[in-house]
């Protein structure tokens, strides 16, 4: 199995540095252009996904089928990304639409409500693995799929922590990892897990009998040469009526 955990395109409220966890940001023109390089990327290196998982929120819905829409040969029929309520961001509970370096308000409101906890993201991750991504690993460990899973930035660092533990750190390819990974507008980490028959004694919460290696971080070679709209257009949210430039040429 290769794993790519994707991030979501840019919204107007990365631009805005504003906090939206389980706000439905809309996407900018900026990250409506950052998903075709992505998925072009993906098309020119033949990664052809199998399975694709999502956020239910917009902004990683819209990157998942851009993604997979991209793929399709004629005649076929786009892979459609399973959505999910367990990959969504951070909740930021009544910090939500604030800036990113806002303290909360002291004394705090009555009806203040405290952001999700870590130990709260970290149930979702668990129970995604486990309800979605390992029967795919166990029904067929030898297959060659490529998975993809698109989120948030936050719960994408609590999902790849929780691979980290348990799979044994034997068979882990550490040496450009560290702890708490971050993910550009789009960008992916890319893990692979493949059978491994070496046998060990170690903890029944360990994965054994598999690889897992790390084979990037954050890529993002797919947005070398995209250069955002000036005037201010990269940055606003995407109109689905606006026709580009190259449009009017035809």
């Amino acid at each position: 199995m290769q794993l790519y955990l994707i991030r979501h395109a840019e919204t107007v409220h990365n631009v805005g540095k504003v906090l939206a966890g389980t706000t439905d940001s809309a996407l900018t023109s900026h990250g409506m252009a950052q998903i075709n390089c992505l998925a072009q990327h993906f098309v020119s290196t033949s990664t052809k996904f199998t399975t694709a998982f999502s956020s239910d929120l917009s902004r990683a819905r819209i990157t998942a089928e851009g993604v997979c829409h991209a793929q399709v040969s004629a005649g076929e029929t786009p892979l459609q990304p399973i959505l999910t309520q367990m990959l969504r961001e951070k909740d930021y509970g009544s910090m939500e639409g604030r800036f990113w370096k806002d303290s909360p308000p002291s004394p705090r409101p009555r009806d203040w409500v405290i952001p999700e906890s870590k130990e709260s993201m970290r149930k979702r991750a668990k129970a995604f693995f486990h309800e979605h991504l390992l029967p795919l690993l166990m029904r067929d460990p030898h297959s060659r799929q490529n998975i993809a899973v698109v989120a948030h930035g936050i719960i994408l660092q609590e999902l790849s922590t929780y691979l980290f533990e348990i799979f044994d750190s034997a068979d882990t390819n550490m040496t450009t990892l560290h702890r708490r990974p971050v993910w550009s507008n789009t960008g992916y980490m890319t893990i692979q897990i493949t059978p491994n028959p070496t046998e060990r004694t170690v903890l029944p919460t360990v994965m054994t009998g598999f690889a897992f290696v790390v084979l990037g971080i954050d890529d993002k070679k797919h947005l070398t040469n995209l250069h955002r709209t000036r005037g201010g257009v990269g940055t606003a949210a995407h109109d689905v009526k606006q026709r580009k430039i190259d449009q009017f040429f035809r």
